[in-house]
């Protein structure tokens, strides 16, 4: 989809498809990267989800509203490499995509007693599954792979926190 858009851009805004074929690149060069890893910084990680939202809002223009509200002390965590994108790619493709108005994706981070809160708000609803064997892959392997790196000392919540909105909650300890 986003080679589609810059393909589409090509012509009618070239420095603009410059731009955003380097983002894809550094999405693409950090997933191959940082896949080998167990731990990366938020930072990175935060660089990535913003390379990847750049991305989406050349796709869905007006329809994409990017919020940020990011703890400066969340740069002295470590995450799961593309845990966070992965959830904001969720939201765009299961809340703001199907919205014919388009949406919005929020990032907030918070930091309390040597933990970090991750929220991701996306507008839409979440479609509740029964069971976990019903939740989707990606939800079902961040489950997974925070469970292996924190065991209970990390969190996961996803829930609609309105009739628009979803809300989508990491909470991961300073240190394992």
């Amino acid at each position: 989809n986003d080679l589609n858009s810059i393909r589409a851009l090509v012509d009618e805004d070239p420095k603009k498809s410059k731009l955003a074929i380097t983002q894809l690149s550094n999405i693409l060069r950090n997933s191959l990267i940082l896949d080998k890893k167990k731990l990366i910084s938020f930072e990175d990680e935060i660089k990535t989800v913003k390379d990847y939202l750049e991305l989406e809002s050349v796709r869905y223009e007006e329809r994409l509203i990017v919020k940020y509200n990011i703890a400066s002390e969340s740069i002295d965590f470590n995450v799961p490499p593309m845990m966070i994108q992965t959830l904001v790619e969720n939201g765009i493709k299961h809340g703001v995509s199907k919205l014919t108005n388009g949406g919005t994706i929020a990032i907030t981070t918070e930091v309390n007693d040597h933990t970090l809160k991750i929220e991701i708000r996306n507008s839409g609803q979440y479609k509740h599954k029964k069971s976990d064997d019903q939740m989707g892959f990606g939800l079902q392997n961040t489950i997974k792979r925070l469970d292996l790196i924190y065991g209970d000392q990390a969190s996961f919540l996803i829930q609609n926190e309105n009739n628009n909105t979803v809300l989508t909650q990491l909470v991961i300890p300073e240190t394992i």
